[in-house]
């Protein structure tokens, strides 16, 4: 990949080719518990390089508008949420969910209010995460649900981490197989702490750090599985399976039935909103557990701000002095891989990337996205964007025999996907 194909990517604005594309899916633009309690506080963000404002009226229903106030542009969140609807504090005027405009003390006309009407977006909320859809109003497609949704609620649980990186170079890392025994030593490879303690582990499919891919192509992007050798056991492998999913999405297996669905969601071209849905279909999250599995408390994340806070000249948040028992000195898994995408955001010529085998993952995820982004400016629609039950896109992670395909793994994606063409 070079830079011009790599800000081809990443640049996501208004009438961007990548922000047109982006913009014909839905999004999740909150969590449920950023904007939580009914005329509670608003919430302002960003989503493909546009400013909302996110509230819950008094009925507890979600809002999504243009935080710019259609009066005088200034912003909606920093208004009132009351009475139905939330009131910019300049000027009084004040808004449904919906967009109709309530009232405006300062304009006493029922024709203007009836005439006119706010920047509002559809709005979905399910399984903790708030969507909107920003697109062309008479393209809105079905509202797609995932693996994650067929799951009760206390076996699930939703993070929201605000990243100073292009989106493009999270999900890179995210589909990344090879870095996982290596950069999350400490979480992966149980038998290089087990050395340090003066301990013998055995070695595990962990330790080999050289896996084996193969990818296949799919209606909503690829799939790949990543094999590592068991030790002692030549007739089985250690199978990883991660589906990428267009736009934004891959599902990373964790152990038995636990996985953790990631949306790598464009703030703007140059930061990320990452959502990661921690669930299991047979038992509970501990949502305490989760977060510290994948780094999500503080001092190195703001809870209030969702921002995760690592940057220079602060080293990542890096402690070189506990190395001797933290592999890469950064704190949990997710702080990890924001540290790599991060040091990644200074001009470096992507051209100078000297990739191997174990990139084909990465590889595979730059050509889908620039051959749909081709095909749709050739007209035709997104991938699998009018397939509303994306639960067959499953990961999992388990042995399986030499002689076994690994497609039909597990028994739960027997009913593959069904995609309905453009």
């Amino acid at each position: 990949m070079n830079n011009e194909q790599f800000e081809r990517l990443t640049r996501v604005g208004a009438g961007t080719p990548m922000g047109t594309f982006m913009r014909r899916y839905w999004h999740p633009i909150a969590t449920s518990a950023q904007v939580a309690a009914p005329d509670g506080a608003p919430l302002v963000t960003w989503l493909l390089g546009e400013r909302f404002v996110v509230f819950r009226d008094t009925e507890g229903k979600v809002g999504v508008l243009d935080d710019h106030c259609m009066h005088r542009g200034v912003s909606l969140g920093l208004g009132r949420v009351e009475e139905g609807g939330i009131r910019c504090i300049y000027h009084g005027w004040k808004f449904a969910r919906d967009g109709r405009i309530l009232e405006t003390p300062n304009h006493d006309s029922c024709a203007f209010r009836e005439r006119k009407k706010a920047r509002a977006f559809p709005v979905r909320e399910s399984s903790g995460l708030i969507w909107t859809y920003i697109g062309p109003a008479d393209q809105e497609p079905p509202f797609r649900t995932f693996d994650f949704d067929q799951v009760p609620d206390g076996n699930k649980s939703v993070f929201r981490g605000n990243a100073a990186a292009p989106y493009l170079v999270l999900w890179e890392g995210g589909v990344d197989s090879s870095h996982v025994g290596m950069l999350h030593t400490n979480d992966a490879r149980p038998s290089w702490g087990a050395k340090l303690r003066g301990e013998d582990v055995g070695p595990s499919a962990w330790d080999s750090l050289a896996p084996t891919y193969e990818v296949e192509r799919t209606p909503y992007g690829y799939r790949y599985v990543a094999f590592r050798g068991i030790p002692g056991n030549p007739d089985a492998r250690h199978a990883r399976q991660v589906p990428a999913i267009l736009p934004n999405m891959r599902i990373i297996p964790g152990h038995a039935d636990f996985a953790i669905a990631i949306f790598e969601v464009p703030m703007d071209d140059k930061r990320t909103a990452t959502y990661q849905m921690a669930y299991s279909h047979s038992q509970p999250i501990d949502r305490e557990w989760a977060a510290r599995f994948l780094g999500f408390v503080p001092p190195v994340y703001d809870e209030k701000t969702c921002n995760v806070n690592v940057s220079w000249p602060d080293n990542m948040q890096q402690d070189r002095s506990i190395m001797d028992r933290s592999w890469s000195g950064l704190p949990a898994i997710e702080v990890e891989d924001v540290a790599m995408a991060v040091s990644l955001t200074e001009p470096w010529d992507r051209s100078t990337e000297n990739l191997v085998a174990a990139d084909i993952a990465v590889v595979t995820l730059r050509q889908t996205l620039l051959d749909a982004l081709k095909r749709f400016e050739a007209g035709e629609n997104p991938p699998a964007l009018h397939v509303e039950d994306m639960s067959a896109a499953q990961s999992y992670d388990q042995v399986v025999r030499n002689s076994e395909d690994w497609k039909a793994v597990p028994a739960r994606l027997a009913g593959a996907l069904q995609y309905e063409k453009a």
